[in-house]
Order: C-alpha cells, then sequence, then structure tokens
C-alpha cells in the first residue's frame, strides 16, 4: 500500500525535477490502483501548485519544465496500469476532453483523462489546440454526454466559453454537460461562461462528472458544481 512517505517522496521528485526517481515511485505503486489514483492526485496538486508559483514569479521556467518532465515520467509509468484496469470496468459515461484553441499543454488534460478512465469513463481524447466546433462535433459523432475543456493560457481561455456560447446558438445546450478547468480558470469565471462544472484538480473533476450525470435536471438548468458530494 502507497504511504505517505512515498507521497511525500513523489511530491519531491516532482518538486526537483527528478524523473528516475519519480518512475520509481511509479513502478513501486503500480500494484495497486488505488495507491496509484491517490499519488495522482497528490502529483496533480503538486504540479498545480508549480504553475501557481511560476505565476507568481517564484519559479523560472527551467525549474517548471523539470516539474512538468518528472510529472510526465510518472504518469507514463502508471498509466497503463490504470487503462487496465479501466478496460474491465462497466463505463460510467462518455467525456470528450480537450486543451482548447490556443492552448498547447497537455499534462493538466492528461491527468483528468486518466483519473476518468481509472474511474470508468471512457474518454475520448482530442489533444490539444482544439477548436470550439470540434470539440462539440466530436461529442455528437461519439455520443459523449460531457465536453471537458481544458485551458492553461489566459488567452486560450474566451475558446471555453465559446463552446458553450455555440451549443447555445445550434440549441444543444441541453445535448452536453460542459466542465472546465485549468491554472488560470476559477469557479467564477466557469460560472460566469455557463459552463455546468469545475473542478481544482483531477480528483474532484471527476466527482463532478459524477454528480452532473446523476442530476435529474438538464444542463441547460442546472447550477454549477465545483465540489466532491458530501
Amino acid at each position: 500500500m502507497g504511504t505517505s512517505n512515498e507521497y511525500g517522496s513523489l511530491r519531491t521528485a516532482i518538486l526537483e525535477g527528478d524523473k528516475d526517481q519519480a518512475v520509481a515511485i511509479g513502478e513501486d505503486l503500480a500494484a495497486n490502483a488505488e495507491d496509484i489514483l491517490e499519488a495522482v492526485n497528490v502529483a496533480s496538486g503538486v504540479i498545480r501548485e508549480v504553475g501557481d508559483q511560476f505565476g507568481a514569479g517564484e519559479l523560472f521556467l527551467p525549474e517548471m519544465v523539470l516539474a512538468a518532465e518528472a510529472m510526465q515520467a510518472f504518469m507514463d509509468e502508471v498509466t497503463p496500469r490504470l487503462e487496465a484496469d479501466a478496460g474491465s470496468a462497466q463505463a460510467t459515461g462518455k467525456v470528450v476532453i480537450g486543451t482548447v484553441q490556443g492552448d498547447i499543454h497537455s499534462i493538466g488534460k492528461n491527468i483528468v483523462a486518466t483519473m476518468l478512465s481509472a474511474s470508468g469513463y471512457e474518454v475520448v481524447d482530442l489533444g490539444v489546440n482544439v477548436v470550439p466546433m470540434e470539440a462539440i462535433e466530436a461529442a455528437e459523432n461519439t455520443g459523449a454526454s460531457i465536453i471537458g475543456l481544458s485551458a492553461l493560457m489566459t488567452t486560450s481561455m474566451p475558446y471555453q466559453k465559446e463552446v458553450v456560447d455555440l451549443l447555445d446558438a445550434l440549441n444543444q445546450r441541453d445535448d452536453f454537460w460542459v466542465i472546465v478547468g485549468g491554472g488560470p480558470v476559477t469557479r467564477e469565471y466557469a460560472h460566469d461562461i455557463g459552463s455546468n462544472g469545475w473542478a481544482p484538480d483531477a480528483a474532484v473533476a471527476v466527482q463532478v462528472c459524477d454528480r452532473m450525470l446523476a442530476l435529474p435536471t438538464s444542463p441547460a438548468n442546472s447550477e454549477l458544481i465545483y465540489e466532491a458530494a458530501e
């Protein structure tokens, strides 16, 4: 079983950009899916912290890049186990997910996609730089009920809003739940653009998706969901 020491070591490995240590921890945790899920949650919190520190001028770009590479090395190690477990589970729902137009950051989106897959969701990953209409068409063509939109740049955040606006214009707002996230994306912004869900990390994103699909109301009439159920 994973221990607080292992999770603490993972945190240190990412902060210090130690890819070898991150991989070693992933190998140790790979025998237990629950441990991996907890570790991914810890790691996603660390990478969010790194992004906040970089934005505040407390970290330099090379340090952030090293942290991101260590995080990716850890995810590369544990993702096959999570995907194998997800493949044997009954699908909870289907989610189309992507990083929006003008943004090529993938780590946060990849973490959420991995956590959703591990939790039984069928995930269609559109990658990065996804134009708004592409996200909607992918949801239509795959039968997804949720559209997940990530943005790590303030300049790309308006494309999250554009997806919601397009759904309104196409009279399809009731067809899809929309959840948004990413470093600069706040709960208030998610509310203002009319999305259905927002999450500060990958673990909460899964729980928000669970809550959205369990609601008796339609997407167009739903209040913003932004935290896990009690």
